[in-house]
């Protein structure tokens, strides 16, 4: 397993992810749109050179939002999204960002057990933010930039 930034010709599996993954999943021109904005790191979890996973996060000043995560169905139940909260992690670290938030689908019970396994927090819900449901909100203090 290795994580690396993201590529153009990991598009068409990332956008099968997405589809396999979300009720209302990204598009394909929303994940490149992501890929060129500065403020945004996108990488992607490869496993025997298959696309196993991918995050987009974003920072500004000292907080840094997941706005995308996701593992292949195939892949899931081997440790890879915690390799990439890992990834996420050291990647805030070097941005001296001093939190992480989520959002997750309020009923998505192994995300958020895999969240909360990692030392997220919830601390609100979003009403309707997925449509018809609700997502709770999830904050992960940096400990290592909130002992300065």
């Amino acid at each position: 397993m290795k994580i690396i930034n993201f590529s153009k010709r990991f598009l068409d599996d990332i956008a099968e992810i997405e589809k396999q993954s979300f009720v209302n999943p990204w598009t394909k021109e929303m994940l490149l749109d992501s890929a060129k904005n500065a403020a945004v790191k996108f990488k992607v979890l490869i496993e025997n050179k298959t696309v196993a996973g991918y995050y987009i996060i974003s920072t500004s000043a000292d907080e840094t939002e997941v706005l995308d995560i996701a593992v292949d169905p195939k892949f899931r139940k081997r440790s890879f999204g915690q390799a990439m909260l890992a990834d996420i992690k050291k990647e805030s670290n070097n941005k001296k960002s001093r939190v992480i938030f989520l959002e997750v689908r309020q009923n998505n019970n192994a995300a958020i057990n895999l969240y909360k396994s990692f030392g997220f927090k919830e601390i609100g819900v979003r009403k309707k933010y997925y449509k018809n449901e609700d997502a709770l909100v999830l904050k992960l203090i940096n400990h290592k930039e909130s002992a300065l």
